[in-house]
């Protein structure tokens, strides 16, 4: 008896090191019915779930680091502590972005451009705006994205200078704006 326990518990998730890119997109229900079928282990839910996540951050790093890399990235401004510079943290504050194949679709679309925005909600606050166009045949053509500290006048000005400068610069155009809470 005390051979067998040995072997289970040499053979329980915290042991099995499973290839971290197969593991990433698999449903935890199919990790845990391999587990059973390869091992003859049945694992909890819970373990299962923790290895995995375990797996995605072995292979593509965790949150946290890439939130701390991502102002760098990007140019972002580095936040103060009264009059003292905090080197500790650097906050992000908004970042618009394209893609060539959008700015090149557009040109086919309608000359009306929707924008909408979203709050993001969980750790990372803020707001995503999004513009989209249709072309002849009313299929949706996302077209600029941004991701601002929340939904202000001067993230609007943001997002929509940017939308005119990088992606819609012809005249005769018509935008919708969603309804804010401004």
């Amino acid at each position: 008896m005390m051979m067998l326990r040995h072997s289970l518990t040499s053979t329980t998730p915290f042991n099995y090191k499973p290839d971290p890119k197969c593991t990433s997109h698999l449903k935890v229900s199919t990790i845990i019915a391999h587990m059973k079928s390869s091992l003859g282990y049945t694992v909890t839910y819970k373990k299962a779930w923790l290895r995995k996540q375990l797996a995605i951050e072995n292979v593509y790093g965790n949150w946290e680091e890439s939130y701390q890399k991502f102002p760098t990235l990007l140019n972002a401004q580095p936040a103060y502590e009264g009059n003292q510079l905090d080197t500790d943290h650097i906050i992000f504050k908004r970042v618009f972005w394209t893609f060539k194949p959008c700015i090149d679709g557009f040109k086919f679309c309608k000359p009306v451009v929707q924008v909408d925005e979203t709050f993001l909600y969980g750790k990372y606050r803020g707001a995503l705006l999004v513009a989209i166009a249709q072309d002849g045949q009313n299929n949706i053509l996302p077209i600029a994205f941004t991701i601002v500290e929340g939904e202000t006048a001067d993230a609007w000005f943001f997002f929509l200078q940017y939308l005119q400068r990088y992606v819609t610069s012809q005249d005769g155009l018509c935008s919708f704006l969603t309804a804010t809470n401004q």
